[in-house]
């Protein structure tokens, strides 16, 4: 029920207008892992890439396999790999790379692998099972490399072409012929850092701004709404000042006449942080001026309304003046801002996953299909169970011999009658089930393929893998205690809201005892 139900229209209006009642969008919500009381978190930090600042996805993975490609023409890479023509809907977040064999695999929150693909080409069944028999894969560092960001997206695209390039056309490599997987991975990963690390991307984002970031017009007023509710902020990101100040000055700034700068959103403001090691490092705070140029000399802790590179998260509790569990920090790498800051430091986590208002779009149009997906799967867990007790069924009557019967009494012109007769009506039975679960399979790998198509056509949903969670979807659940899509989902809940979790329970909680 909306907070203004029963309100006379004329208060509902002026609230509306104060932007204190308002009603959130269905893809718009906030998800809770873990109870969070709002109110008794006087601290909020933010990241600033996909977090405070959304890119525009597709501009930006075309503009990093551009890059990229250039770095790797450079090492030698042929030329001919221009042509290639990288399809932006193919990566999702929650990947893993397989550097050995060349594959990109997506696994449940097992580890088991329920879809994988070589290059572009996806593998079937068979050989993907005789590759993943092993539960619990990705654990080989050397071997695997998770895909956790957004920003990792256009490296596996790339990948999968020069893996095809790698199997269907060798000779463009010459005489020394192509590298192996493990050093083509290798290879694009030291390209896209080289080009993020040197400038040659981000200068050309800089230069054409508008083109690689969306404006979110509520982002004003979402900060300053945590700032009326008496909350301090702080701006805690791995990028340098230069792009920082570029980049927050083209989404936020301008937007509230209450507000000169964009940094006076902020009551501290911290860059090149080196996340994650930020949570376990030990590095000073050095203060900049907004022309990058450093004050004074390096400090333990940061002062309130300055600006610094680097630091560390116990210097930045101290000045914060609050505990550990007292702060929220928002980001949008599960790994270098959520998990680390979780365990670390003990902040409490927003995790913004920008994927999520087109899963709920999903879901709502496939709501039908997901209900029926829920009804076959206990239908066919349900025939199993029956499939499973004839079949044993079966054998204990393949083993009886008319003699037993005839020990029960059971005359003996009857027992091999009996005998025969049961086990037809057995099997009988089992086939029936049999062929009933088929058709109940062959009617659930439709559904399923059908809504997978509508999340991702290669990848199904990033947040589900064979109807239980994918690796991210777990990771989700087990470290951020809230998830949204967007940092201004904020402006739709109170700033003393308590967020309740939906409790869960163990497998046996579900049974009734009768």
């Amino acid at each position: 029920m909306s907070l203004a139900s029963g309100l006379p229209t004329p208060i509902r209006k002026l609230l509306s207008e104060a932007e204190l009642v308002l009603e959130a969008p269905y893809t718009r919500r906030i998800f809770t892992n873990r109870d969070l009381a709002f109110d008794r978190i006087p601290v909020i930090g933010f990241d600033m890439d996909y977090t405070l600042a959304m890119y525009r996805q597709d501009e930006l993975e075309a503009l990093s396999i551009r890059c990229t490609l250039d770095k790797l023409l450079e090492r030698g890479y042929p030329e001919a790999l221009r042509d290639i023509k990288s399809d932006p809907a193919f990566a999702i977040r929650g990947l893993v790379v397989d550097k050995k064999f060349g594959n990109i695999i997506k696994m449940d929150r097992h580890g088991y692998v329920g879809r994988a693909y070589h290059g572009k080409h996806l593998l079937p069944k068979p050989e993907r099972k005789a590759l993943y028999r092993s539960q619990r894969l990705g654990t080989e560092r050397e071997r695997f490399a998770p895909v956790d960001t957004l920003f990792a997206l256009p490296e596996v695209t790339l990948f999968a072409e020069v893996v095809d390039w790698i199997d269907h056309r060798p000779e463009v490599w010459g005489g020394a012929g192509p590298p192996s997987y493990a050093q083509a991975w290798s290879d694009v990963r030291e390209c896209i850092d080289k080009a993020h690390q040197d400038g040659s991307l981000k200068d050309l984002i800089q230069a054409d701004i508008g083109r690689y970031f969306h404006i979110d017009p509520e982002l004003g007023s979402t900060l300053h709404k945590f700032r009326s509710a008496g909350k301090k902020l702080f701006l805690l990101t791995n990028s340098l000042l230069p792009y920082t100040e570029h980049v927050m000055r083209y989404v936020l700034g301008g937007q509230l006449a209450a507000y000169d700068d964009w940094r006076d959103y902020f009551d501290w403001v911290i860059v090149g942080a080196c996340k994650p090691s930020f949570f376990t490092g030990t590095a000073p705070f050095q203060e900049l001026d907004i022309a990058d140029r450093p004050i004074g000399k390096p400090v333990a802790e940061p002062r309130r309304g300055r600006i610094y590179l680097g630091g560390n998260q116990l210097g930045l509790q101290a000045a914060l003046g609050v505990h550990g569990d007292e702060v929220l920090y928002v980001g949008d790498h599960i790994y270098g801002d959520i998990v680390k800051s979780k365990k670390s430091s003990g902040w409490r986590t927003v995790l913004i996953v920008e994927d999520l208002e087109h899963e709920l779009d999903v879901r709502r149009d496939r709501h039908i299909t997901l209900k029926e997906i829920e009804h076959l799967t206990s239908l066919r867990i349900s025939l199993a169970d029956d499939i499973s007790a004839q079949r044993y069924l079966s054998r204990l009557l393949a083993r009886m011999s008319p003699e037993e019967l005839a020990q029960k009494g059971v005359a003996a012109s009857e027992a091999e009658h009996m005998l025969v007769d049961t086990r037809a009506q057995v099997r009988k039975r089992f086939d029936r089930l049999r062929r009933y679960e088929e058709e109940v399979a062959d009617t659930l790998e439709r559904r399923i393929a059908d809504v997978d198509e509508a999340f991702n056509p290669y990848w199904g949903s990033v947040f589900a893998a064979r109807r239980d969670a994918s690796r991210f979807g777990a990771q989700v659940e087990s470290y951020a205690c809230l998830y949204t899509s967007r940092v201004t989902n904020f402006r739709y809940a109170s700033p003393t809201k308590y967020f309740h979790s939906p409790h869960g329970s163990m497998p046996h909680w579900h049974s009734i005892v009768k």
